[in-house]
């Protein structure tokens, strides 16, 4: 990926469940991290900022000059709210780059000078699944590329037997409808990746750089064959 150029957006989830997160400054801690990824790729050192819970919003641009405490000012003018629709922000996030389309229905390509890099972040389902779904496969003709992370304990990650078993599963996440959207098949270009984290300061920066480049560096390679970019 050596001189790279791509547009890099950030998509966070606003819903109520992630609290935590925020209060404690991890979802700051993770923009920076995503930020100096945006400086790699993006040509004016920057990365776009996108929110959804009930609603979506965008929020404007985090750089260099402004990302100190750029998630709790943001917080301030969004509070969270109860419910989560990942439809909703993708029709916006689509719209914005691709105004012309209206994030609309898609059937045939669309190119631009560069890829556009989103990295997704939530810890629960959505509402809007069908709307999602078309969504992801709408922007298959756009060369969009959604990197879905999760945060949160995996229905796959718990062993626990008897009573206990049982509650830690009642209390774990469902991430079965990010991974259908990771193995859907009936799109222009494969446009989307996934996985999750129970704790996104559990790992090392260069881990989570390796798994945000798992399947991106093979898409660009594929949307260039497609003529998704000129």
């Amino acid at each position: 990926m050596t001189n790279h150029q791509a547009k890099v957006g950030l998509c966070l989830d606003i819903s109520g469940s992630m609290f935590s997160l925020y209060s404690s400054g991890k979802i700051q801690r993770l923009a920076e991290k995503v930020l100096a990824l945006g400086c790699r790729f993006d040509d004016n050192g920057s990365i776009d900022i996108f929110l959804f819970g009930q609603n979506p919003h965008q929020v404007g641009e985090m750089t260099l000059v402004n990302f100190q405490n750029f998630i709790p000012e943001v917080q301030q003018k969004y509070p969270l709210e109860g419910g989560t629709y990942y439809g909703k922000v993708m029709k916006m996030i689509r719209n914005f780059y691709f105004p012309s389309g209206n994030g609309g229905s898609r059937n045939s390509p669309v190119a631009a000078d560069e890829p556009i890099y989103i990295m997704f972040v939530t810890d629960g389902a959505t509402s809007d699944k069908q709307e999602t779904e078309e969504q992801l496969k709408w922007s298959s003709f756009e060369p969009i590329f959604w990197q879905f992370m999760a945060i949160g304990k995996s229905h796959k990650d718990v062993s626990g037997k008897g009573f206990f078993g049982w509650l830690e599963k009642a209390l774990s996440s469902d991430f079965s409808f990010l991974e259908k959207l990771d193995d859907m098949s009936d799109h222009y270009v494969d446009n989307a990746n996934f996985f999750s984290l129970e704790d996104p300061e559990s790992i090392s920066d260069e881990t989570l750089y390796d798994l945000l480049m798992t399947e991106y560096p093979g898409w660009v390679k594929l949307v260039r064959d497609r003529h998704l970019l000129k």
